[in-house]
């Protein structure tokens, strides 16, 4: 795999709770999750990703080296909200994160450039699926990945390290991921 290297080794339960550490305290995710009538971060979160967690996956920790070269290449998630309002247009589903950025409802997304033009983390996690064809899709961190390929299309210095919690996914599909049984 170009471009990352190998840390270590990663039980679901540690990749669930590295998610956790980074996103249950976002205030803007708590608005959400709680208007969907979730009662905790837990609960949304094991919902919205329960292909990820319903099966054992193995999973590694992985540094992204030159991350502004490397993740325009990775494609978005099956996410059901990204694909219904942002992928309609592209012909491979999920477009790859270089692509996706053409769609001005990602460019122009506020979190999307609040990210990328006041990126604050010394460090951040991203979670992927790595695809038998060796595709990377994102899993978790979509908002981020779009801000690092945004900053790469702008030109902006990134001055963190870049890490990703990758699951091996046993076909061609990328798992679906969101409520898609709610369209």
């Amino acid at each position: 795999m170009e471009n990352l290297e190998f840390i270590k080794s990663l039980t679901q339960e540690e990749v669930f709770e590295t998610w956790r550490k980074g996103e249950e305290n976002i205030e803007h995710w708590k608005t959400f999750w709680e208007s969907k009538g979730y009662k905790s971060w837990e609960e949304w979160r094991r919902t919205t990703h329960k292909t990820l967690f319903e099966k054992p996956l193995k999973w590694g920790l992985y540094t992204v080296s030159d991350p502004l070269i490397t993740i325009p290449e990775w494609r978005g998630g099956m996410f059901h909200s990204w694909n219904k309002w942002f992928y309609v247009n592209f012909p491979e589903k999920p477009p790859k994160l270089k692509d996706l950025l053409t769609h001005p409802g990602v460019q122009n997304h506020w979190y999307v450039r609040e990210i990328a033009h006041n990126f604050k983390d010394v460090e951040t996690t991203l979670m992927a699926t790595r695809l038998l064809n060796d595709t990377i899709n994102i899993a978790e961190g979509i908002h981020r990945a779009c801000a690092i390929t945004l900053m790469a299309h702008e030109k902006i210095n990134l001055n963190a390290k870049i890490l990703v919690m990758l699951a091996d996914w046993p076909n061609q599909e990328p798992p679906k991921l969101g409520n898609w049984d709610n369209k």
